[in-house]
Protein backbone atom coordinates (compact mmCIF):
# COMPACT_ATOMS: atom_id res chain seq x y z
CA UNK A 1 0.00 0.00 0.00
CA UNK A 2 1.03 3.74 -0.34
CA UNK A 3 2.34 5.21 2.17
CA UNK A 4 0.05 8.32 1.07
CA UNK A 5 -3.46 6.11 2.33
CA UNK A 6 -2.26 5.52 5.66
CA UNK A 7 -1.61 9.46 6.51
CA UNK A 8 -5.58 9.85 4.83
CA UNK A 9 -6.52 7.18 7.16
CA UNK A 10 -4.84 8.54 10.12
CA UNK A 11 -6.13 11.77 9.67
CA UNK A 12 -9.71 10.85 9.04
CA UNK A 13 -9.66 8.84 12.56
CA UNK A 14 -7.62 10.53 14.23
CA UNK A 15 -6.65 14.03 13.22
CA UNK A 16 -3.50 15.03 15.14
CA UNK A 17 0.45 14.65 13.68
CA UNK A 18 1.50 12.50 16.19
CA UNK A 19 -1.66 10.06 15.90
CA UNK A 20 -0.65 9.93 12.37
CA UNK A 21 3.17 9.06 12.76
CA UNK A 22 2.27 5.95 15.40
CA UNK A 23 -0.30 5.29 12.46
CA UNK A 24 2.51 4.51 10.03
CA UNK A 25 4.92 3.13 12.16
CA UNK A 26 1.89 0.88 13.55
CA UNK A 27 1.91 0.29 9.50
CA UNK A 28 5.25 -0.52 9.07
CA UNK A 29 5.91 -2.99 12.39
CA UNK A 30 2.86 -5.21 11.26
CA UNK A 31 4.31 -5.10 7.72
CA UNK A 32 7.81 -6.00 9.29
CA UNK A 33 6.37 -8.67 11.36
CA UNK A 34 4.31 -10.36 8.29
CA UNK A 35 7.91 -10.14 6.28
CA UNK A 36 9.66 -12.27 9.21
CA UNK A 37 6.71 -14.60 9.15
CA UNK A 38 7.26 -15.33 5.46
CA UNK A 39 10.57 -16.28 5.64
CA UNK A 40 10.11 -18.45 8.63
CA UNK A 41 7.47 -19.86 6.49
CA UNK A 42 10.01 -20.38 3.34
CA UNK A 43 12.79 -21.59 5.39
CA UNK A 44 10.50 -24.35 7.36
CA UNK A 45 9.14 -24.90 3.71
CA UNK A 46 12.73 -25.23 2.55
CA UNK A 47 14.18 -27.76 5.55
CA UNK A 48 11.10 -30.49 4.13
CA UNK A 49 13.35 -30.96 0.55
CA UNK A 50 16.53 -32.80 0.61
CA UNK A 51 19.98 -31.21 0.38
CA UNK A 52 21.49 -31.48 -2.67
CA UNK A 53 22.41 -30.06 -6.51
CA UNK A 54 23.85 -26.43 -6.19
CA UNK A 55 22.07 -25.81 -3.00
CA UNK A 56 24.14 -28.60 -0.75
CA UNK A 57 24.86 -28.11 2.74
CA UNK A 58 27.70 -26.31 3.16
CA UNK A 59 27.41 -22.79 5.27
CA UNK A 60 27.70 -20.78 2.00
CA UNK A 61 24.85 -22.34 0.55
CA UNK A 62 23.12 -21.93 4.34
CA UNK A 63 23.93 -18.55 3.95
CA UNK A 64 22.75 -17.68 0.14
CA UNK A 65 19.31 -19.07 0.98
CA UNK A 66 18.85 -17.73 3.99
CA UNK A 67 19.20 -14.00 2.01
CA UNK A 68 17.19 -15.39 -1.04
CA UNK A 69 14.32 -16.46 1.16
CA UNK A 70 14.60 -12.89 3.02
CA UNK A 71 14.31 -10.84 0.11
CA UNK A 72 11.43 -12.90 -0.98
CA UNK A 73 9.40 -12.77 1.52
CA UNK A 74 10.76 -8.59 1.84
CA UNK A 75 8.89 -9.18 -1.83
CA UNK A 76 5.85 -10.88 -0.91
CA UNK A 77 4.99 -8.58 2.16
CA UNK A 78 5.63 -5.57 0.41
CA UNK A 79 3.42 -6.25 -2.14
CA UNK A 80 -0.19 -7.65 -1.03
CA UNK A 81 1.15 -9.94 1.28
CA UNK A 82 -0.75 -12.87 3.02
CA UNK A 83 -2.99 -10.75 4.40
CA UNK A 84 -1.04 -11.74 7.82
CA UNK A 85 0.52 -7.36 8.30
CA UNK A 86 -2.96 -5.96 7.17
CA UNK A 87 -4.98 -7.92 9.51
CA UNK A 88 -3.02 -7.06 12.59
CA UNK A 89 -2.70 -3.33 11.54
CA UNK A 90 -6.57 -3.12 11.76
CA UNK A 91 -6.90 -5.11 15.06
CA UNK A 92 -4.44 -3.15 16.80
CA UNK A 93 -5.16 -0.05 15.05
CA UNK A 94 -8.49 0.04 17.30
CA UNK A 95 -5.78 0.40 20.37
CA UNK A 96 -4.06 3.61 19.24
CA UNK A 97 -5.79 6.46 21.03
CA UNK A 98 -5.61 9.61 18.53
Amino acid sequence: MPEIIPDIQSKQIGGSPGFASMDRKLRKACGDFESIFIHYLLKSAQNALPESGIFDNRPESKIYKSMAYEAIARTIATGRGIGLGELLYERLRGDLKP
